[in-house]
């Protein structure tokens, strides 16, 4: 009888158990929606303040960017948000802005059937695929609420542009053959633009073309790790350090969420596994706080620590794989956390530190991301648990990607990244090279180092902020040379040896570099070699140079909101952060502060942050410098 008695109360306990545990699982996806819906519709009725009405017909339906002082060509992809709004809302605005919207883009519109990125700045073309996306799901789930004659127009302008693609093997194909490379971003998006819309529009010329893209791209997956490759000019042989194109933010944001939504719908299993893995690969680089860490990518001009300017969003990919990686909706949930925290008055600037330094939010970064959260809606809801932890949530010690030639640490409450990434972008600096600590990041600090440009440049000119500040300089960690007006670093060489030794506490990465300018020259004197040492323990991190050069020194420009109170001595630099204070002990060196702007920040528009720019001059004969960078 006991043992009946106890075979019932377990029964009965595992039952409550199982109906608590579907709860949870329920309210944690319906909590995920509702915040996410609340974001979106928090952006979109911002962004109707800036659409134009009876201004004049040119400009009617277009939306003005408060930043760029001008229309952005894509801003047709917020006809999705705004759809999805007019049919969840019942709210006859939305509807109103979306039939608006789509009215002005004929200003951009080509006789080819393409759509222009922009008005009057370039003649690029290519984000019509981005642009067919939006508006075949903008269909695909809303085209009930149009008239026949809108809804008529709308899908023959996906005719049009599916034709476009079809056309133009140069921007969509991955047959490279005699051409020079286009970034893999655009056939990868191809993919599930041209199936979607062939379904649609029933053309089986463009689901074929569609099918054979994909069978192309199984190629551009990298061996060790399965990361996509193609971002950037030179897919046809590997860097020294046996490095091909990758871009992290282009990949998860655009990319790969688009060959999960191809490969599902054409039941493309062979590529959907290869997508599947590469997916894994990528959130590894995402930190607990929900950022994203494209601090060594070959397009991270374009970063932000949220994500991409103009890149959509990895949202909707992402939830499409969550079934099978329950993680993935964790990781949603902290990046629309994120993208919160950088929202202000309505609009998503472009990082964490845009605003408090005076700096205004480009639109774009609004009805991009917006465009992602609502491919993620559109899907059907999940009953499943999510997962508490993340791949960097762990105390794992040390991960080594091979092919990009980048170390991750998660020690104690410290996560970084190490990196000797050398594949170039078609611009020299693009991002760090040369041996270079690219991320540091402490779990009550927040950021506190974050690579940026070697040199700050409008690559992207109608992408990218210009800088209105004095000063700007870049956010890495260097060891640099100021001779006759050229900055002279570390952190664009080419020949640069890093070796990883593991410790009884922790790693040590001694890094036998040279300081080279921005085009790998070395200075008028000759070749000046340069050994670093970086420690990585669970109290801290340790630096040392045992021999710097004559008039070099090491640059650390430690990120800092203009709000946090900052003391700086010879010996040592204290910021005071949430939960206590960092602290940057020189021992061998002393501390100086390079020039700054009238808030005592440099700012650098990509990832967007402000940073005390600390300078550690050695002082002894030696020409030692030794620091430790502790929090407590």
């Amino acid at each position: 009888m006991k043992n009946l008695i106890s075979v019932l109360l377990l029964l009965n306990t595992l039952f409550l158990s199982a109906q608590e545990a579907n709860h949870n699982n329920q309210s944690f996806d319906k909590s995920l929606r509702i915040e996410s819906e609340k974001l979106l519709t928090e952006w979109m009725d911002t962004f109707l303040a800036y659409q134009c009405d009876n201004l004049h017909p040119s400009l009617n339906g277009g939306v003005l960017c408060p930043a760029c002082a001008r229309i952005h060509g894509r801003i047709g992809d917020a006809v999705l948000p705004l759809m999805y709004l007019a049919d969840k809302t019942h709210k006859e605005k939305y509807l109103l802005a979306a039939k608006r919207l789509m009215a002005w883009m004929e200003n951009v519109h080509l006789p080819n059937g393409s759509w222009m990125n922009d008005v009057h700045v370039s003649d690029w073309n290519g984000t019509t695929v981005f642009a067919s996306i939006a508006l075949y799901e903008a269909l695909h789930y809303h085209g009930h609420l149009l008239d026949d004659s809108t809804r008529n127009h709308w899908k023959q302008r996906l005719v049009e542009a599916g034709e476009f693609m079809l056309a133009t093997p140069f921007i969509y194909s991955r047959k490279r053959e005699g051409m020079r490379n286009m970034n893999v971003n655009y056939s990868a998006s191809a993919t599930y633009a041209l199936y979607a819309v062939g379904e649609m529009c029933n053309r089986p010329d463009f689901q074929e073309e569609a099918r054979q893209i994909a069978a192309d791209l199984k190629n551009f997956f990298t061996e060790n790790d399965t990361f996509l490759y193609g971002e950037g000019p030179n897919i046809g042989s590997k860097t020294k350090n046996g490095c091909l194109p990758v871009d992290l933010l282009y990949n998860v944001e655009e990319s790969l969420p688009n060959m999960v939504y191809y490969a599902l719908m054409a039941k493309d299993t062979d590529l959907l596994a290869l997508v599947d893995r590469s997916m894994v690969t990528h959130l590894e680089f995402m930190l607990p706080d929900g950022a994203w860490d494209n601090s060594w990518g070959t397009r991270s001009f374009k970063w932000t620590y949220w994500g991409g300017r103009t890149s959509d969003g990895f949202m909707g990919g992402y939830y499409a794989m969550a079934a099978q990686h329950p993680e993935y909706l964790e990781a949603i949930h902290r990046n629309v956390q994120l993208l919160k925290k950088a929202t202000s008055e309505g609009l998503l600037y472009g990082g964490m530190h845009y605003r408090v330094s005076g700096i205004p939010p480009c639109i774009h970064h609004t009805f991009g991301h917006a465009k992602a959260i609502t491919s993620f809606l559109e899907l059907p809801p999940l009953n499943i648990t999510s997962s508490p932890k993340l791949p960097r949530d762990k105390t794992y010690g040390i991960k080594y990607f091979k092919d990009i030639h980048t170390w991750l640490i998660s020690q104690g409450p410290w996560r970084a990244t190490f990196t000797g990434y050398d594949a170039e972008y078609k611009i020299k600096g693009t991002h760090p090279m040369g041996g270079a600590l690219s991320m540091l990041w402490h779990t009550q600090a927040g950021p506190i180092f974050a690579a940026t440009m070697n040199q700050y440049q409008l690559i992207e000119a109608p992408n990218m902020q210009s800088n209105s500040r004095q000063y700007i300089m870049g956010g890495t960690p260097r060891i640099e040379l100021m001779q006759n007006g050229t900055v002279y670093s570390n952190l664009d060489d080419l020949n640069t040896d890093i070796i990883c030794d593991t410790e009884k506490d922790g790693y040590r990465f001694t890094v036998n570099t040279h300081l080279v300018d921005i085009n790998q020259k070395t200075p008028s004197q000759g070749e000046i070699p340069i050994t670093v040492d970086y420690t990585y323990t669970q109290q801290g991190i340790e630096i040392n140079v045992e021999n710097c050069h004559d008039a070099a020194y090491l640059m650390l420009p430690v990120i800092s909101s203009p709000t946090e109170e900052v003391k700086v001595t010879p010996q040592e630099a204290s910021i005071n952060k949430s939960g206590g204070t960092l602290s940057i002990i020189c021992t061998a060196g002393h501390i100086e502060v390079a020039p700054t702007d009238k808030d005592r920040r440099i700012f650098n528009p990509v990832p967007g942050f402000s940073f005390v720019p600390l300078r550690i001059i050695p002082n002894n004969p030696k020409k030692k410098i030794h620091l430790k960078i502790l929090f407590r």
